[in-house]
């Protein structure tokens, strides 16, 4: 209460309102760069004006809110801005780039909204968010993670965490960019060897627009055979500081933008978040104690009209540790039982991580540009029995890791008439060092795994993309990927591993298009996997070690229904190659990834296979006044090769996911959403109760076991949830206040998984012997339910 009366008290002193929003920005040629006169910018149903010599313009607004601009000039094909929240005290700078119309096209290929837009080397498998999409999704808390659930292709799991699952694939093959710069880590507590986690890093004050590829993936991003999110970021505004303070489900936030110098030419938005949950869990009485911060900042420097700098950074820090005093003043067994087996499994845990990067543009008769960025991520992972650190003897795990990244990135776009090309290349320095101390179970007995390991890769990579613009409004694309490594002989030669697509799209009717797409991706292996040595200190997996091939194809169609709502109707198909498989339990790594355990920290064969296949359905609608929303429907099946080469439904073969996410926007400012989820449930694989009770198995992991003979063939139950949102803001001359109530599963929906198997303990905690087997414990479970109502107060305050 202090908080939000502290936020009153600011606005009572700066909140004179005012007459008008005046709105800067200006028309740039998309190959040049340079500024465009005579281009006539319009809000989309409101007024418009004409751009000066220098392509700048103004506008005003009698009200604020989210808008989208457009700009035509002669020459020009009609383009638009993304959608921008403009307000009395905050309007940021617009920039609408326009693609020239080559004289034999004329206006067939005019370009619709950014939601409508089709892209050439892209036309299927290809979505776009907005930021009023990020910023009001109900249940997604602002992250970014959670918000993409509402697209077509992506399942949700009935889970704390927002592992970002993808037709049928796992999440260690999704790839992240942030202005062109790869981010590997895009989470909090971030699963080595994937890409999942429970809080996302990414500040969403930062988002301009998302761009979520699943299919036909642009070969200069690369390494993605799942999905690739690109991540655009706006800029600090050029007139004065301006400053944003939130208050969320799990943290607090600071973010400042505005210009450096006196020139104009440099702007800057930095923030920084620190998560409360520590504090919060210790009061809910909570076996466990996660903390993070983490820290974002971008600078833009226009040089001239032809050279840009920007300079983008992320990271974080996290740590996990565990509520020992958890069970003081309990009584209820129940509850005192479920503390002590989460304790008795879980590890202590911390881990950094930073992306720093930049890139040069140079705009000339073709447009250079030149990415240059370094990233690291630091793990540590230590448990010991009965969490005694005390004691050497009783240690299970120790685990520390890092993984560096340096990487130099050119490319080259050019206009050639009606052909576009994108050309370049990339060189990558990598350094990977674990030092690893672990005693598993395995199918034959206790093993002690012991080694350290470092490791350097260098890697490299062509690529070439053309596109073509026909005169009936058919768009052609084609390209080629080259990628290598010195890991191995088979991996140094890039023509081993071609990646390759080709895209058409074509009119059928008014707004009505057909698009395909057909393509090979690769993935190089994570580095715990290539990195792995055995005990006598060689490399496991270095001479078996494939990149990932994945073939897929992507057919649909897409219809415009006016200017604001975009919907289509699409097929995949995806098979898999040198997936790598485990030696030990002989499973798939295309079935793991969506918890804390390091994946691909092991010896593996790369002999592995899988297919995912199915349709999709989304209607998409963006509304100034009115109702705007995300509808998709995706049934899909996923299926990995087990031991003997038999085709089995994967984890994520999630058959049916339904998604329905709307708002609309109310008189006074008031905004209300809505999200409702379900899906089918996954496959699990039951435990081998048996193994998993041997003392000399339990003593170790502290959980059961999963029984592999057995792999996948249970199924979970459906999984459904509704979260609504709910903004009031005000807005004033100097500042914005926005507070809103986001209740996630209002209709408080409990999903019951099987019962969790313990090893028996008596009341003072001591496990029990099996009467019948003296060499293992005592069998006993635990209900295994999730879900509860959980309402949030929010705080959004510009000044």
């Amino acid at each position: 209460m202090r908080i939000i009366g502290f936020c009153f008290s600011i606005i009572f002193c700066i909140s004179l309102q005012a007459q008008d929003i005046v709105i800067r920005g200006v028309v740039r040629d998309a190959g040049t760069n340079k500024g465009i006169s005579g281009a006539t910018v319009k809000i989309l149903k409101g007024s418009s004006t004409v751009s000066d010599s220098a392509g700048a313009f103004l506008l005003s607004l009698g009200e604020p809110g989210f808008f989208i601009l457009s700009a035509e000039a002669a020459g020009y094909q009609l383009g638009y801005s993304p959608e921008m929240l403009f307000t009395f005290d905050k309007s940021p700078l617009v920039q609408i780039n326009l693609e020239p119309v080559a004289s034999s096209i004329g206006q067939a290929n005019v370009v619709r909204s950014g939601l409508q837009n089709r892209k050439a080397e892209s036309p299927v498998s290809a979505q776009q968010l907005s930021i009023r999409e990020i910023e009001r999704n109900p249940g997604g808390n602002r992250d970014i993670s959670k918000i993409v659930q509402s697209l077509p292709g992506v399942i949700s799991i009935p889970t704390f965490r927002n592992d970002i699952i993808i037709r049928g694939g796992s999440p260690g093959e999704n790839k992240f960019y942030l202005d062109g710069i790869e981010i590997p880590v895009l989470n909090h507590f971030q699963t080595q060897g994937s890409t999942g986690g429970p809080v996302g890093i990414l500040n969403v004050n930062f988002i301009k627009e998302v761009n979520f590829y699943t299919g036909a993936f642009p070969l200069n991003l690369a390494n993605g055979m799942s999905a690739v999110l690109d991540f655009r970021q706006m800029e600090g505004n050029l007139e004065k500081p301006k400053f944003r303070f939130t208050l969320g489900s799990s943290d607090l936030g600071f973010t400042a933008d505005g210009p450096l110098g006196k020139k104009k030419k440099t702007t800057y938005i930095v923030s920084a978040r620190q998560s409360y949950l520590q504090g919060l869990f210790t009061l809910l009485k909570l076996p466990f104690l996660p903390n993070f911060i983490d820290y974002q900042a971008k600078v833009k420097t226009r040089l001239n009209d032809k050279e840009e700098l920007n300079f983008i950074m992320l990271g974080a820090v996290d740590y996990f540790r565990l509520n020992e005093k958890v069970n003081d003043g309990v009584t209820d067994s129940l509850t005192l039982k479920n503390n002590k087996y989460i304790l008795g499994y879980l590890p202590d845990f911390s881990q950094w991580n930073y992306t720093v990067g930049g890139s040069y543009t140079y705009f000339g008769r073709s447009k250079h540009q030149v990415f240059l960025s370094r990233n690291m991520l630091s793990n540590r992972t230590v448990k010991y029995q009965d969490n005694d650190e005390s004691n050497p003897a009783g240690k299970i795990l120790d685990y520390k890791s890092t993984e560096e990244e340096n990487k130099l990135r050119y490319e080259n776009s050019r206009r050639m008439g009606q052909w576009t090309s994108l050309n370049g290349g990339g060189l990558e320095f990598a350094q990977y060092g674990v030092k690893t101390f672990n005693r598993i179970s395995t199918p034959g007995g206790p093993l002690t795994v012991d080694f350290s390991s470092s490791l350097n890769v260098f890697k490299y990579s062509l690529f070439s993309r053309w596109s073509r613009a026909l005169s009936n409004g058919i768009l052609l694309a084609g390209g080629l990927r080259l990628d290598g490594t010195g890991y191995n002989k088979s991996m140094q030669n890039p023509l081993n591993q071609p990646s390759l697509s080709v895209s058409a799209s074509l009119p059928l009717a008014r707004n009505l298009f057909f698009s395909a797409n057909a393509g090979q991706f690769h993935q190089l292996p994570a580095y715990t996997l290539l990195g792995y040595r055995a005990n006598d200190g060689t490399l496991a997996n270095q001479a078996v070690a494939k990149y990932l091939r994945n073939r897929m194809a992507a057919a649909g169609f897409q219809y415009n229904y006016g200017t604001e709502t975009k919907i289509t109707a699409e097929g995949f198909y995806k098979r898999y190659a040198n997936y790598p498989v485990t030696t030990r339990d002989s499973l798939s790594l295309g079935n793991l990834g969506a918890d804390f355990a390091v994946v691909g920290n092991e010896p593996v064969m790369s002999n592995g296979t899988g297919e995912a296949y199915g349709a999709e359905f989304l209607v998409q609608r963006r509304s100034r006044t009115g109702l705007y929303g995300i509808l998709s429907y995706t049934l899909a099946w996923s299926r990995f090769a087990d031991k003997n080469g038999k085709m089995l439904p994967s984890a994520w073969d999630s058959r049916h996911t339904l998604s329905l996410t709307g708002g609309i926007k109310l008189k006074r400012n008031w905004e209300v959403g809505a999200k409702w989820r379900f899906v089918t449930g996954r496959p699990y694989t039951p435990v081998d109760t048996v193994r998993s009770l041997l003392k000399q198995n339990w003593d170790v992991t502290n959980q059961a076991l999963l029984n592999y003979n057995r792999l996948n063939s249970g199924r979970l139950g459906s999984f459904n949830q509704f979260d609504i949102r709910i903004d009031k803001v005000w807005y004033f001359r100097r500042s914005s206040l926005d507070l809103y109530l986001d209740i996630q599963n209002v209709f408080n929906y409990q999903f019951v998984g099987p019962n969790t198997l313990i090893a028996a303990q008596n009341p003072n905690g001591t496990l029990i012997t099996d009467p019948g087997n003296p060499g293992s414990y005592r069998a006993d479970y635990l209900p295994n339910t999730s879900g509860t109502i959980l309402p949030t107060i929010g705080i959004i305050l510009d000044f």
